[in-house]
């Protein structure tokens, strides 16, 4: 009888152990998505018509392994978002244009060329802004639309919208020309 008990409360002692056990990582798991060490990374791109048949205008995915293959933009607008919940990680969009050998057919042009880059907590805080390129200019003549795009796309060059995560209160913003 006696040995019959002890394996009783040997079996209860072990369920409890596993049960213990199983609330605990529950809890670690909770705490690595917490609002603290989650960011989300968010970028708006707009281009106008003119700008898409001027030019090629590529985006290319930052990543843990770098910058990844460009992909070519194809509508005037687009948004990219990006949570990361585990350090260290690297995240970004690089833009830029390259204007195409073509002859200009209109007298005038408007050229719009748009990256915003934020980085914000689970609480939508705004934790840092990598980019800022807002070029919105209307009647362009035409002799002057290979320089403007050329502008711009230095300036893309030197903008700061791909980040190194150490943590989620701790990186560093790289631009394009930096890696």
């Amino acid at each position: 009888m006696k040995t019959i008990v002890m394996k009783m409360w040997l079996v209860v002692a072990a369920a409890l152990t596993v049960t213990l056990t199983s609330c605990s990582d529950d809890d670690d798991n909770n705490n690595n998505t917490s609002g603290s060490e989650k960011v989300i990374y968010s970028a708006e791109i707009e281009v106008s018509d003119d700008v898409l048949s001027l030019a090629t205008v590529n985006l290319q995915e930052y990543g843990n392994s770098g910058l990844g293959a460009a992909t070519q933009l194809t509508k005037t607008k687009y948004d990219w978002s990006k949570t990361i919940t585990s350090y260290p990680a690297k995240v970004g969009l690089a833009l830029s244009i390259e204007p195409k050998n073509q002859e200009l057919t209109k007298e005038k042009y408007d050229i719009t060329v748009v990256y915003k880059v934020t980085m914000k907590d689970a609480e939508g805080n705004i934790k840092g802004a990598g980019a800022g390129c807002n070029k919105k200019l209307s009647g362009v003549k035409a002799a002057d639309v290979l320089r403007i795009l050329e502008n711009i796309n230095k300036l893309l060059m030197n903008e700061k919208p791909l980040i190194d995560f150490t943590s989620a209160s701790d990186f560093t913003q790289r631009s394009k020309s930096e890696l």
